[in-house]
């Protein structure tokens, strides 16, 4: 980050402030803050925004609370972010979920359709809000525009985790964003993708479908009334660089993740298709696979810290994800090349007379017994995984990676479920030093 943010880090205990006069309330801005968010909502293409001080997972859960009352349908993929779920049980919302086929594709590679969602929308005529990942955690962007469409005839608000995707409306090469799409409500990572300061975050809001008082009813609720002046002023920061030269920035972020891909290309990695189907890929995030390699996603990543001092952003069995930022440069891309051919070069092909193992499938999304806010609040005990068959889950089960929630507070739990556990357990038990020791499981008393 260039300019105003290394002069605010130069004496960063100075911004250190709170709501004295002269320097207005977040929770009620008239003055800077308030001026700093219509800039805001300009260059990001919103009718107004909104600051996050305590990161995406407030605006998430601020979104969902403003669009849906206890006992409405939100529709949703399975794959969300931990705080979209938090969002539900706060709320009160029911989630009825996209029936996602993967047409034998990894989870990685995928993103909600439009025929999907049309099918979605069409089982729920009832549901309020569709809320759709732009793009997913491995850059993975559906069809937004078409999406619209569809919310709009049927009068349902549309809502984006953008968290991972605050640039994409910068540059005309890069996938739709939320404001291109005429979202109703979106939440960015600011400090993900765009240079702000960690659990900084934005929250915009795109039309006169959404209450407004409700949504900054909402805020005050779940922000923090000692909002932080620093990551407030981080937040503008940010604003003003991609106002200014968002587009030259990303033209020089898509030349790296280009000459990357090529690189890993010409070495042998698997990567995921820039285009599969309907569903577009934000170039800038950059997973390769180790699918054809004895050694695992983890050992890959090690190899690449110790030799290279290429920190990943993720790594699973046979993943790595990096992430290509406003911050690199050529020197940069020259060390990651060199750190990538060093790790070919100790990476050992599995032989051929050997079949790929599998990945373990999700299994069937489970029966909602009750609505996930009605499951936290009642008496719970904690018991052995092979008594839990039949029992409803008093919890959020998730095994990182892939993080997609294997049950939600209210569902049963299958044999199918605890089989899954019990398989990554043995699988992931060298990688995930902690999954090994996971015996019990919360469930409903």
């Amino acid at each position: 980050m260039e300019g105003l943010l290394k002069l605010l880090l130069k004496q960063p205990l100075k911004a250190d402030l709170t709501e004295v006069p002269g320097l207005d309330n977040l929770h009620a801005p008239l003055g800077m803050i308030k001026d700093a968010q219509e800039i805001a909502a300009e260059a990001f293409g919103a009718e107004e925004s909104f600051f996050l001080i305590n990161g995406s997972t407030t605006g998430l859960m601020a979104m969902i609370n403003t669009a849906c009352r206890p006992g409405e349908k939100i529709i949703l993929s399975r794959s969300s972010h931990q705080a979209v779920f938090g969002g539900i049980i706060t709320s009160g919302a029911v989630p009825a979920y996209i029936s996602e086929d993967s047409q034998g594709k990894p989870w990685e590679f995928s993103n909600v359709t439009v025929s999907e969602v049309e099918k979605a929308l069409g089982e729920n005529p009832e549901a309020r809000a569709l809320l759709v990942n732009n793009p997913t955690y491995f850059g993975v962007c559906p069809d937004l525009k078409e999406l619209r469409k569809l919310t709009s005839k049927k009068g349902v608000l549309l809502l984006v985790d953008e968290a991972h995707g605050g640039h994409l409306s910068f540059h005309p090469e890069l996938p739709a964003g939320a404001a291109e799409a005429e979202a109703d409500l979106w939440v960015q990572s600011t400090h993900k993708t765009l240079g702000s300061l960690t659990q900084s975050a934005m929250l915009h809001l795109g039309g006169r479908q959404v209450n407004r008082e409700r949504l900054i009813h909402t805020l005050k609720i779940f922000q923090s009334t000692s909002p932080s002046y620093l990551l407030l002023a981080s937040l503008d920061a940010a604003r003003r660089q991609m106002a200014q030269r968002g587009k030259e920035l990303l033209d020089k972020v898509i030349f790296l993740a280009e000459e990357a891909r090529s690189q890993l290309d010409q070495l042998g990695f698997e990567l995921i298709p820039l285009e599969q189907g309907e569903c577009k890929l934000d170039i800038t995030r950059l997973a390769f696979f180790t699918g054809r390699f004895k050694e695992t996603g983890k050992q890959a990543a090690d190899i690449l810290r110790r030799a290279g001092k290429i920190q990943v952003e993720m790594c699973g069995r046979d993943h790595v994800l990096l992430l290509l930022t406003l911050g690199h440069n050529e020197e940069d891309l020259a060390a990651l090349v060199n750190a990538l051919r060093f790790l070919r070069e100790r990476l050992t092909l599995k032989g051929l007379q050997k079949a790929p193992v599998q990945k373990p499938s999700l299994p069937p999304i489970p029966i909602q017994a009750m609505v996930p806010r009605e499951a936290v609040n009642l008496p719970f005990e904690r018991i052995f995984l092979g008594e839990a068959a039949g029992r409803i889950s008093a919890q959020m089960v998730n095994i990182y990676p892939p993080g997609i929630p294997i049950l939600v507070p209210g569902e049963v739990i299958t044999p199918e479920i605890l089989e899954y556990i019990n398989r990554v357990k043995m699988e992931l038990s060298e990688m995930e030093g902690s999954i090994k020791g996971v015996k019990e499981i919360t469930v409903i008393k």
